[in-house]
């Protein structure tokens, strides 16, 4: 067997501590701090809980965990403690996605369509923080990756 010849693509795969891929459906939920049981494909509401670590997440509001997805409902929030450069979300449905980091605004995200990945945060160097979501009724969250 020959292999192709070699390339001159830069590795860009993190060498550095990074969070774990996070999925937000229940057949493949991890990382959701302080929630003890959820109710699957109905709207429930959920409280922050008093302290996530890195690497967790925690939801406020009311959403609907489906088999891939969260759904926002009313007063949708969701918050995260990241360690990374980069931050992505997998998004799909319709309405915004507001975002703060360490308590500053960062940008406002209009969503539409089919799930496709938006960048969340865009950094310079590894960081962690806590980054919080609030959603408009609609927007659909299934996974995060990191950078």
């Amino acid at each position: 067997m020959k292999l192709p010849p070699t390339t001159a693509v830069p590795d860009l795969t993190p060498t550095e501590l990074i969070s774990p891929e996070t999925y937000l459906g229940y057949s493949r939920l991890q990382y959701l701090a302080g929630v003890t049981s959820i109710q699957d494909d109905a709207p429930a509401t959920y409280t922050f809980p008093s302290s996530i670590v890195a690497g967790e997440y925690g939801l406020s509001g009311t959403w609907t965990i489906g088999s891939e997805e969260s759904t926002a409902g009313a007063d949708a929030r969701l918050e995260l403690d990241f360690e990374a450069k980069d931050v992505y979300l997998v998004l799909g449905g319709s309405g915004t996605l507001s975002l703060t980091l360490a308590g500053r605004a960062l940008a406002t995200i209009d969503v539409s369509g089919i799930p496709r990945l938006y960048t969340l945060v865009a950094g310079q160097s590894e960081q962690t923080g806590l980054l919080v979501l609030t959603a408009s009724p609609g927007v659909e969250a299934y996974d995060f990756t990191f950078g």
